[in-house]
């Protein structure tokens, strides 16, 4: 059973203490021009340079620029830090049926931008985009041999067994599948924005998304719908999945009333010892706590998967997930009634602390 709880009296707190500065000091500098010791091209060579230093809360200060490259943050307790939010950009034109070098397909879970590969790890001040373009590969005909069929283009993964991600003040792009969270990840982000349209941010990890602005894209395809916000496919023995507090769920301009899901089940397809199907555990946690929710929203959506029979099933967001509400407002807000709303006792346990098991995120 779920343990839910508030917290709406520390968020002030909270914020002003996590509030973005400038490093006094730094351990390495990326930059366009590198000039001097420590300074370097690549965030990755500032990796590598983290690595061998044994250091705790090495910090990497990435100036103004755009660094196109994909990574792992694969260093404990390292601070990536960009100078601007909006003009210190990392990006990679990277999908799931496009080719790495190779010579096979990247899939889903490795056309990330950046992943995070390690304990501790601090993301600030800075965008990451993944630069595949979707809309025009949306429009493409079926049979055009240029066209990407598998379109997933993660920009930011929390990777599998990842604990502690703070991802504060960074602005994350892309369209389907933008942000992965993986499965026993933990991570909290503070002052972020996430855009996208299909399922775009989705796993099976732990994910406090605090003050954020989640901005839904159109797709070329008019099509309805256009998309979902979240697809969790969180374990059944965890209690907690993407939980959304105090946020904004809004849209770009060209988005219709009525075209998105707040979210829907995935039960990923798993190898088990009699045969391979949509694991039946992972009966995804999506939670929307005060949060205001914009007229493209509708309300919670089902989810296919494939049974042992490799025949389509669908996965109900009444029975086969736990999606709820509490003190929505907006247009979008309390449209699939009563069943997804918390409870007042509930909503009174819901607290980051016990979300994420600790209060690290304020650190």
């Amino acid at each position: 059973m779920m343990k839910l709880t508030t917290y709406a009296a520390a968020l002030l707190s909270v914020a002003s203490s996590l509030a973005f500065a400038a490093p006094a000091t730094y351990d390495a500098m990326v930059t366009e021009n590198p000039s001097g010791e420590h300074q370097f091209s690549k965030i990755t060579q500032a990796l590598a340079a983290a690595k061998a230093s044994h250091k705790d809360n090495y910090v990497i200060y990435i100036t103004n620029g755009t660094y196109n490259e994909k990574f792992d943050v694969n260093v404990d307790k390292v601070i990536l830090e960009g100078e601007s939010r909006d003009k210190t950009i990392i990006e990679y034109n990277a999908a799931s049926g496009m080719k790495n070098p190779q010579g096979k397909n990247w899939g889903t879970s490795k056309s990330f931008v950046i992943r995070v590969k390690a304990d501790d790890v601090t993301l600030r001040n800075f965008t990451v985009r993944n630069s595949f373009d979707y809309p025009s590969n949306d429009v493409k005909a079926k049979d055009d041999p240029t066209r990407i069929n598998s379109s997933q283009a993660v920009a930011l993964s929390i990777g599998s067994g990842s604990e502690r991600a703070k991802v504060l003040d960074v602005t994350i792009e892309g369209y389907q599948d933008t942000l992965l969270a993986r499965h026993d990840s933990s991570s909290y982000f503070h002052n972020c924005t996430v855009k996208g349209n299909v399922d775009f941010i989705f796993g099976g990890g732990t994910a406090v998304f605090d003050e954020c602005n989640i901005v839904a894209r159109a797709r070329s395809k008019h099509t309805t719908p256009m998309g979902y916000i979240t697809a969790p496919s969180t374990d059944i023995h965890k209690d907690y999945g993407l939980v959304f507090i105090n946020s904004r769920i809004t849209k770009e301009a060209d988005v219709p009333a009525n075209s998105f899901g707040l979210g829907r089940p995935w039960h990923p397809t798993r190898n088990f010892s009699d045969g391979r199907y949509a694991d039946p555990n992972a009966v995804g946690s999506t939670i929307y706590y005060n949060c205001y929710l914009d007229d493209h929203l509708y309300g919670w959506d089902k989810m296919s998967g494939w049974s042992k029979d490799k025949e389509r099933i669908w996965f109900s967001p009444d029975e086969d997930a736990r999606f709820f509400e509490f003190n929505s407002q907006g247009p979008g807000a309390n449209k699939a009634g009563s069943k997804h709303v918390l409870t007042t006792k509930q909503a009174k346990e819901l607290t980051v602390e016990n979300v994420l098991g600790g209060d690290w995120y304020r650190s």
